[in-house]
């Protein structure tokens, strides 16, 4: 019996991949780093539009034929964080055809040039390799974790803290930027902001918290939304 076939030989592609469209919405990251490439907002014909950052944000024309798969959490692609500010922060789409010099690159090629030496290698065979269109649809991956504990001066919303101690003191604000107050203290499952003056107290759960940037505390929490962690507080 031969068992020389491998995993790529053996993958179907029509069960282990997703519609673009299903991915709005989630993450994009680098597949390296972990870098944070944004939130996918639009899908092209051949680009994914992320938007990353609150004040200040930044628009980014990620190549589709760069990305490396899905993960079911998050998209992840083989671009850098630098690569992603130099050459695909944009203000407006790029022109059709101009990433075209990026099909060579795409997975569904270096997958099937594995397995198959014969292949073809034309940018119009490495879209429809594996009976799917790379431009229709993108490969699921296996879970990967690889996001780093850095801080960075913006906010990340998949910044996981490790260290809750560090936001002690630390400003808070609402989902819809509003300022809320004070982190005061830090328990198992919560952390407690008191507001200014002392006024108010809130026992909000650490799964509300979206993102930490050294200075703020995000969350996901709206202001409204807010009311049912308030604390009563004798007075």
């Amino acid at each position: 019996m031969n068992n020389s076939n491998t995993n790529k030989d053996n993958f179907d592609w029509k069960d282990n991949t997703i519609e673009w469209n299903k991915i709005i919405k989630k993450e994009a990251r680098g597949f390296e780093n972990g870098d944070d490439l944004g939130e996918v907002q639009d899908i092209g014909k051949e680009f994914v539009v992320t938007e990353r950052g609150r004040l200040r944000k930044s628009k980014f024309y990620l190549p589709k034929h760069l990305v490396k798969g899905y993960d079911g959490e998050t998209l992840w692609f083989s671009i850098t964080e630098e690569e992603a500010e130099n050459n695909f922060k944009k203000d407006h789409p790029p022109n059709e055809g101009e990433y075209s010099r990026y099909h060579s690159a795409s997975v569904t090629q270096q997958l099937n040039t594995d397995s198959s030496p014969n292949s073809e290698s034309t940018a119009d065979s490495s879209k429809s390799q594996g009976n799917y269109n790379l431009e229709d649809r993108l490969p699921m991956i296996e879970r990967q974790n690889r996001v780093k504990d850095t801080s960075r001066g913006e906010t990340s919303a998949s910044y996981v803290i490790e260290d809750w101690d560090s936001i002690l003191h630390k400003g808070v604000r609402t989902k819809e930027m509003n300022s809320l107050g004070n982190v005061s203290a830090v328990t198992e499952s919560s952390i407690i902001i008191t507001s200014e003056g002392a006024k108010d107290e809130y026992n909000v759960p650490k799964d509300e918290v979206e993102g930490f940037n050294g200075s703020e505390v995000f969350l996901n929490a709206t202001s409204d939304r807010l009311d049912q962690f308030k604390v009563k507080i004798s007075r």
